[in-house]
């Protein structure tokens, strides 16, 4: 199966350098890395631009869940089968991706996300919010879909484009540009029952005490991450 990971960047400059270095010096188990320039203007569109790698260029920012649109699209059009994703602020770890994508390669499963709370994960530096803000979401999760997970929140994930192409729902529904695309998505694919969803350890890093870990605007962004996962529940729609 050919596989692309797709990076979305959005003004990620104290970071970006860091990820494509470690990048360059990992042997990658992904065919592809694609990188999308989510309109940032604070110099990591020209890493985008520079690095050698294919990319999308967007010209202004329509939020993390329209990147993921695009590279879905960008993906489908390319012939891929599969497409996993990891963040450009420098938390995740190049080198752990064989974990995200490995079992789907090798068809132990059909979608896989990684977690900071299982045996062999860590996560340095966890903020407390985020430590107790975390096993609230995953409740939540179990509540809606009826799946216990131990990190409903990490963005390391990895999943079979044919997912996507029984879709009968609307993907491309404006509402998911923001943080909507990958929960909604996620919890549809949990609740169908139709798919092997597992999770797999990984480390998320965060930077030292009183420097900023997130772009996650407060109750706003939260709201929209946790939407996703309610209509997905209500609206009644799945797969082919």
């Amino acid at each position: 199966m050919r596989s692309v990971f797709f990076i979305p960047v959005f003004n990620e400059i104290a970071a970006f350098g860091k990820v494509l270095d470690e990048l360059r010096a990992t042997a990658l188990p992904c065919d592809t890395i694609l990188l999308v320039n989510n309109g940032s203007t604070d110099g990591s569109e020209a890493l985008v631009r520079e690095s050698g790698r294919p990319y999308i260029d967007l010209a202004r920012n329509e939020g993390v869940g329209y990147s993921y649109l695009r590279a879905v699209e960008w993906a489908l059009d390319n012939g891929y089968d599969v497409l996993g994703t990891m963040a450009a602020n420098g938390k995740m770890l190049p080198s752990e991706m064989p974990r995200v994508l490995g079992p789907v390669l090798d068809g132990s499963a059909d979608y896989v996300t990684g977690s900071r709370f299982l045996e062999g994960g860590a996560s340095p530096n966890l903020p407390q919010f985020r430590r107790r803000a975390i096993p609230a979401v995953n409740h939540f999760v179990r509540a809606l879909t009826g799946r216990k997970l131990t990190d409903a929140t990490c963005g390391y994930r990895a999943w079979r484009l044919e997912i996507i192409r029984r879709a009968r729902f609307d993907w491309h529904a404006a509402w998911l540009r923001t943080y909507g695309f990958e929960y909604y998505l996620y919890a549809k694919v949990l609740m169908s029952r139709q798919f092997r969803c597992i999770e797999v350890p990984v480390t998320m890093r965060y930077p030292d005490k009183g420097r900023p870990y997130s772009k996650i605007r407060g109750a706003r962004d939260w709201y929209a991450m946790l939407k996703p996962w309610v209509a997905a529940r209500v609206d009644g729609k799945g797969f082919a």
